[in-house]
């Protein structure tokens, strides 16, 4: 459970063009909303990475470009780390978190740089500094169920390389004890839970075969003929590697004009 590359969970949504950059409202028209806020007159034209433009207020505008930015400052802060430079690629961080802290209402950029943190220490060997920037993102509270998880995997590789993997096997619990458990990629906690149930000698607990029959379901696939839900769990880590669940594949085949199955 190392260093990843740049989530999408800190990427755009996907931008519908609304207008061209030099559209104007006609005479007696209705000001255009922010295309982001809905609430504020749209004044100044957007592009998220060179896509198509949509008009937002000077508000939405500098929050837009902070979210942006937010993603090139990972992306920086994991190059150094490859390089070693831990120190830099934190400060990296620390420069952007003070800089955006004005703007950030729903904290969003404040725990996108947490992870990073978090993840950065742990790539520098500083376990007892790595453990305190997780309970320092937890903090800030999860705005989805993708961000627990990723907090419990990061949590349980600092308790593993701090000796202490029943509380790392626990982080994983519960990260995946919730309703609203991220099916999307996994394969990871589920691997990470029968690989520390095994080092503590211990089998999965048998409470989590509702999960991999959420799993099953969710992509669409048989549950693995399996005589352990270990096997069951590595199986369906394996099968679901590189493939969406079964309502995003849908959903594309609509998209793209395809009849579903």
């Amino acid at each position: 459970m190392g260093s990843q590359e740049v989530s999408a969970s800190w990427s755009s949504s996907q931008l519908s063009p609304m207008h061209e950059p030099n559209d104007e409202p006609s005479a007696g028209d209705e000001p255009e909303l922010c295309w982001s806020c809905r609430e504020n007159e749209a004044t100044d034209p957007f592009a998220y990475r060179g896509g198509p433009i949509t008009l937002v207020c000077a508000r939405c505008l500098e929050w837009l470009r902070l979210r942006d930015e937010l993603e090139q400052v990972c992306s920086r802060s994991l190059e150094l780390t490859e390089l070693g430079r831990f120190d830099e690629a934190l400060a990296c961080l620390d420069a952007f978190s003070k800089k955006s802290d004005h703007c950030d209402p729903s904290r969003e950029f404040a725990r996108g740089c947490a992870r990073y943190r978090a993840m950065i220490l742990c790539d520098a060997g500083r376990y007892a500094e790595a453990e305190q920037a997780c309970e320092a993102w937890a903090q800030l509270g999860f705005r989805s169920a993708w961000e627990r998880r990723e907090h419990g995997l990061e949590k349980a590789r600092v308790l593993v390389a701090l000796g202490r993997p029943r509380e790392a096997l626990a982080a994983i619990e519960e990260a995946l004890g919730h309703r609203d458990t991220y099916l999307l990629d996994i394969g990871e906690p589920l691997v990470a839970l029968v690989e520390l149930s095994g080092e503590l000698g211990q089998p999965v607990d048998p409470k989590w075969r509702g999960l991999a029959a959420a799993v099953s379901e969710a992509y669409g696939i048989e549950m693995p003929a399996h005589d352990s839900l270990e096997k069951i769990m590595l199986a369906l880590a394996e099968t679901t590697k590189q493939l969406l669940p079964k309502r995003a594949r849908d959903a594309y085949h609509v998209g793209a004009g395809e009849d579903t199955p």
